[in-house]
C-alpha cells in the first residue's frame, strides 16, 4: 500500500448480488462478486464519498456517503490516522464499518437518505 489512508470495500451481500462501487476522485466503477474486495489509497486528500449499490437488478438498493473526511467523521478517530486501513462492508442488511482494533459496526441503511458533510 502506498503513504495515506486505505479504503476498502467488500461484498459480503447474498445471493450471487454484485456490488457497485463508485466514488468521487476515482476512476470509474467497480463490480465486487461475492467474496471480492476493492481497495484504493487517499493521499493528501480532505474529503471522499462513495455509492455502494446491490444488483444485478438495476442496482436499485444502494446508499451514498463519506468514507473520509479529515475534519469530521462517523466513524473511529483510528481510520483517520496516517496508514491505516478502513474498510466498509456490504451486507443484506445494511452497510458497515471496520478498522484496526474496530470490529465491524452497522453505520448505515441501503435506501435511506442521510446528510453529506458537502
Amino acid at each position: 500500500m502506498l503513504d495515506g489512508n486505505g479504503i476498502t470495500f467488500s461484498n459480503e451481500l447474498k445471493y450471487n448480488k454484485l456490488l457497485k462501487v463508485r466514488c468521487d476522485n476515482v476512476e470509474g466503477e467497480h463490480l465486487l462478486k461475492i467474496g471480492e474486495e476493492y481497495e484504493f489509497t487517499l493521499v493528501d486528500v480532505s474529503f471522499h464519498y462513495c455509492t455502494m449499490s446491490q444488483g444485478p437488478n438495476n442496482f436499485k438498493h444502494h446508499q451514498k456517503f463519506d468514507v473520509y473526511d479529515g475534519l469530521y467523521t462517523e466513524c473511529p478517530s483510528k481510520c483517520y490516522d496516517r496508514d491505516t486501513q478502513c474498510k466498509w462492508i456490504a451486507r443484506e442488511n445494511g452497510i458497515y464499518f471496520s478498522s484496526v482494533d474496530y470490529p465491524p459496526t452497522k453505520k448505515y441503511e441501503w435506501n435511506i437518505p442521510h446528510l453529506l458533510k458537502n
